[in-house]
């Protein structure tokens, strides 16, 4: 953590609707801005000083005011980032190309020639595209030419013991190599933390993780797992007398509580469609208490909701539970979506939407499972739509 004036003095150029990315690479270019001053200040001094050599002094004293100008501009024109970088790599390389030439030589310059590969670095950062090209070939020219120039040029100073400037010079731009790369590694392994997050939250771990190890479609038959459906009993009607922003953190408050008692069971949650959610038990990890553990959950929804209010309103649910085989797959480039498809699916879907307010309603297939841990009572018969009429149950506690 970063002392608060540091903090504020590399974030003059943040904007509130700046992306993370943007943040990121503006308070480092900023904060490279900021340390040339200590940096430059003790190179005048030495050009001016102890080398005797004003001409040079003028030069890192030039160079100290563009950076000073545009650090102002960020300030007070942030959007003139990322345009700040072509003055900036273009005062480093010429300043320290023209110290090269002042010196008589590479290494009689204490191979100052560093700052314009740093400078070449910063643009790379910052644009990361063929601007950071460009400024490369700018730099090699400019260090081939000062090369070539020197030894014809009357030198302006000469530094006493070129191998310590060479390795001052050396240690800072490793410095500065090293906090970029650490900068950028750390962030980049926050953007790959944060998005692995955000799949893992859209798809289950085991869908997620086969998908980033390979590009070949996700699908799987499962031979035993149970769906269930639940929805809010009229809620079309409801959400017509509602604001928009009360619709959206009724539902949000409701889908929250399923997500966290469908995450203490270890389940998945498919997906939700309007103001219906479905859950799994058995996909895509099979497991054989699918059907136990998902009454269970369906039995804790109801205790949880009962005589309790979302947004001030008071909601009755409607559950369906089915068990059978299903296929299982991710459908989608661009927008990932883990899904379950059959004729057990649409059944279970089926028991939600003819079932009977604040009852869990379930088919055959799933009483037989769950009869020795939980009370089925019979509730009749359903027409399911290709499969006639089927008896089912309601289910509840023991």
């Amino acid at each position: 953590m970063l002392p608060r004036f540091i903090d504020t003095a590399i974030s003059i150029a943040v904007l509130p609707g700046d992306s993370a990315d943007e943040v990121r690479t503006k308070r480092l270019i900023t904060g490279a801005l900021w340390l040339t001053f200590p940096i430059s200040t003790i190179s005048i001094y030495q050009m001016a000083v102890v080398f005797d050599s004003p001409i040079a002094a003028l030069v890192l004293v030039g160079n100290e005011i563009v950076m000073a100008a545009l650090i102002v501009s960020l300030w007070k024109r942030p959007a003139t980032y990322p345009g700040v970088m072509h003055p900036l790599a273009l005062s480093t390389i010429v300043v320290s190309t023209a110290l090269v030439v002042m010196a008589g030589g590479l290494i009689e310059s204490g191979f100052s020639i560093v700052w314009a590969i740093l400078a070449v670095l910063a643009a790379v950062a910052v644009f990361a595209d063929h601007r950071a090209t460009i400024w490369l070939v700018v730099a090699l020219i400019a260090v081939i030419s000062a090369t070539i120039a020197a030894p014809n040029v009357e030198p302006l100073y000469e530094i006493p013991y070129p191998e310590y400037a060479a390795a001052f010079n050396f240690v800072v731009s490793i410095a500065f190599v090293y906090f970029i790369m650490f900068y950028f590694v750390r962030q980049r392994a926050e953007l790959l933390g944060e998005s692995d997050s955000l799949l893992r939250n859209i798809l289950p771990d085991a869908i997620a993780d086969q998908l980033k190890s390979s590009g070949d479609t996700i699908a799987a038959r499962i031979d035993e797992c149970s769906i269930m459906f639940i929805d809010i009993v009229d809620f079309t009607p409801l959400s017509a007398s509602m604001a928009p922003e009360d619709v959206v953190g009724l539902l949000d408050e409701v889908f929250s509580l399923f997500d966290d008692l469908v995450l203490e069971r270890g389940l998945e949650k498919i997906k939700t469609i309007g103001d219906a959610y479905m859950v799994a038990a058995g996909v895509p990890e099979p497991r054989s208490d699918h059907a136990v553990v998902l009454c269970d959950l369906a039995l804790a929804i109801s205790e949880s909701v009962a005589n309790r209010s979302f947004r001030g309103q008071s909601v009755t649910f409607r559950t369906g539970i089915n068990s059978g085989p299903v296929v299982a797959g991710v459908i989608g480039h661009h927008k990932f979506s883990y899904d379950l498809w059959g004729d057990a699916v649409n059944t279970a879907s089926r028991m939600e939407s003819q079932g009977s307010m604040g009852r869990i309603q379930i088919t055959e297939a799933t009483k037989t499972l769950v009869e020795e841990n939980y009370r089925c009572e019979p509730a009749g018969t359903v027409d399911v739509k290709g499969k006639g009429p089927m008896p089912v149950w309601h289910l509840s506690r023991e």
